[in-house]
């Protein structure tokens, strides 16, 4: 415990000298402001944290799309793999959950995805950045690099905890001494708090699950902490990894080697960057860039409310020194007459205040400094660019801004990578109930099949392709316009028709019932136009020669198989034959 204490403690301080610069963005994000005496003395904030973060987020592509390959060709196992891999994506909601994952590295730098074995297969989670803490050593591009992780703020009620059969016996009678303790009453006091802070970051993040609802009163909250590091294993003269898990940093539950806990020895954890350091594991975030001139202009904007406010209440100053002369106030009407002792213009003065007119303007330049600096411009957040007169040039900046807020892709992609390939071999290197499976057929009829291990898991192993839908969009077109161009080169090929007709449908989101229903109209439309080649074009062709030999005479002498055979010559003569 005390090595397990001093690796935690060194991961928290390493991630604590950012905690002032995330709170700050987060309470922007909430529209939250600190009043003070001197700076800003309304309660005002200019939302520009949260739409640069909306712009950033509407800009930014959805959840990449990952295509399973069975290396040795097996198509049936690649297609239920990859029937699993998607009926598990829709089971955790991937794709708000890759939401939260761009949300939490714009707002903090970085976001963590955790894989965890459950009862139904494999789950997959996004953890605040606050509960996550590396060793300070890690590689910010390679996770495995790290000697530890600790999983911290994991809250669970005390009946739970008594109940999981995983954790040591041991452990949980003293667990149940040491929340009777007193000290151990004042840490359930600190845990529900923690919760409750925890509670409100996770529910600014869209998080709704009925997981993280209040406890009831009565409930003891326990705070958790998954340690897992490498410990010397003098056995076998190697480090080996394993997981460490114990209550209130002072009980031990669990102590296993991470290999026999879920099958593989890697870390259960991918981290990604939007602006990767070389030597920092916590590396700038949008948020940061914004929290500066978010401020500046708060302050600002608090002073030209107080101002324009101070100037309305109409005060004065009056000359103390007339003997007999007490200030009234009197209340404001029409026509109404102040009295005033001697000339008013000696007596009485209004106060002054300086004009704050300008500080619009200020604001705006702020403003348009974050938005060069975010790539969240006016364009992509629906203001029109002043100065912008032309259509081109309005085109040319919404391009650059939506390809600056596009090379986020480039980051994420490779942590879904990794975490494919940490679920693979999950799946691999552990037993699963039969899976129940659900298709939609050509006929728009669910069918569903129970699936055993045998029927997906594979010696030769998968390799899954990951593609933003963006990218994917884009190679497909690309591969339609060659596909036009080749069809110029060979017009009567049906075949290579067919292909294309096949892949542009591909670009619609239809549904096997509606793609059925085209390629048999396709089919439909092709049989009639055959039907008229045949028919109806060789009649209107062939009309005036066939007048011709009705009015000539016939010739008796002539042989008829003569005639029908110089006739069918013609004929073919005629159509091409």
């Amino acid at each position: 415990m005390a090595k397990l204490l001093h690796e935690k403690k060194s991961a928290r301080d390493f991630q604590n000298r950012k905690h002032i610069d995330w709170d700050e963005n987060y309470e922007l994000y909430r529209n939250k402001v600190k009043v003070n005496r001197l700076t800003q003395r309304q309660l005002v904030n200019i939302p520009l944290m949260k739409e640069t973060i909306k712009t950033i987020l509407s800009g930014a592509d959805d959840a990449p799309i990952v295509d399973w390959k069975e290396l040795s060709g097996d198509e049936m196992k690649e297609i239920i793999y990859q029937e699993i891999w998607d009926q598990n994506y829709r089971r955790e909601n991937l794709e708000t959950k890759d939401l939260q994952d761009k949300k939490n590295v714009l707002l903090y730098g970085i976001s963590t995805k955790k894989l965890n074995l459950d009862k139904k297969g494999i789950s997959i989670d996004v953890l605040d950045p606050y509960d996550v803490v590396y060793d300070p050593n890690t590689n910010p591009l390679e996770i495995e690099s790290a000697k530890y992780i600790v999983h911290q703020n994991i809250f669970k009620r005390l009946r739970d905890i008594l109940a999981d059969e995983r954790y040591e016996k041991k452990g949980k009678e003293e667990l149940k001494v040491w929340v009777a303790s007193e000290r151990g009453l004042v840490q359930g006091g600190k845990n529900k708090e923690e919760y409750e802070k925890k509670l409100e970051r996770i529910r600014a993040m869209g998080v709704t699950d009925e997981r993280f609802g209040l406890f009831a009163g009565g409930d003891v909250l326990v705070n958790l902490t998954e340690h897992y590091t490498e410990l010397w294993n003098p056995k076998t003269k190697k480090f080996e990894r394993r997981v460490v898990v114990y209550a209130d940093d002072t009980i031990e539950l669990l102590d296993e080697k991470l290999e026999d806990l879920i099958g593989m020895d890697k870390w259960p954890f991918e981290f990604w960057t939007e602006d990767p350091e070389t030597n920092d594991l916590y590396s700038d975030s949008v948020a940061d860039t914004i929290r500066v001139p978010n401020k500046i202009i708060n302050i600002w904007y608090s002073q030209y409310i107080e101002n324009r406010s101070l100037a309305n209440m109409g005060m004065h100053w009056y000359d103390a020194t007339i003997d007999g002369y007490k200030p009234t106030t009197y209340q404001p009407g029409q026509g109404a007459m102040l009295p005033a002792p001697g000339n008013p213009k000696e007596t009485i003065m209004p106060l002054e205040f300086n004009d704050l007119g300008a500080t619009l303007d200020a604001i705006q330049f702020v403003i348009s400094i974050a938005e060069r600096a975010s790539g969240a411009t006016a364009l992509e957040k629906g203001t029109p660019e002043t100065g912008v007169q032309t259509l081109g040039e309005v085109e040319i900046l919404v391009g650059k801004a939506q390809e600056r807020a596009k090379t986020m892709s480039k980051y994420y992609k490779n942590s879904w990578y990794n975490l494919a390939k940490k679920w693979d071999e999950m799946m691999q290197n552990n037993s699963f109930t039969p899976f129940t499976l659900y298709k939609t057929g050509l006929d728009g009829k669910v069918y569903n099949k129970v699936v055993y291990t045998s029927d997906w898991k594979s010696k030769a192993g998968y390799e899954p392709t990951v593609a933003s839908s963006s990218e994917q969009e884009s190679d497909q077109l690309k591969n339609i316009q060659k596909f036009n161009f080749v069809i110029q080169q060979f017009p009567n090929n049906t075949a290579l028709k067919k292909i294309l007709q096949s892949r542009e449908l591909k670009l619609l989101d239809l549904s096997p019932q509606e793609l059925k229903e085209i390629q048999n109209e396709e089919e439909r439309l092709m049989q009639i136009a055959i039907d008229q080649s045949l028919n109806i074009a060789p009649k209107e062709d062939l009309g005036a020669p066939a007048q011709v030999a009705q009015t000539q005479p016939v010739n008796p002498t002539v042989n008829p198989s003569e005639d029908t055979s110089s006739e069918l010559d013609e004929l073919k003569q005629l159509i091409g034959v």
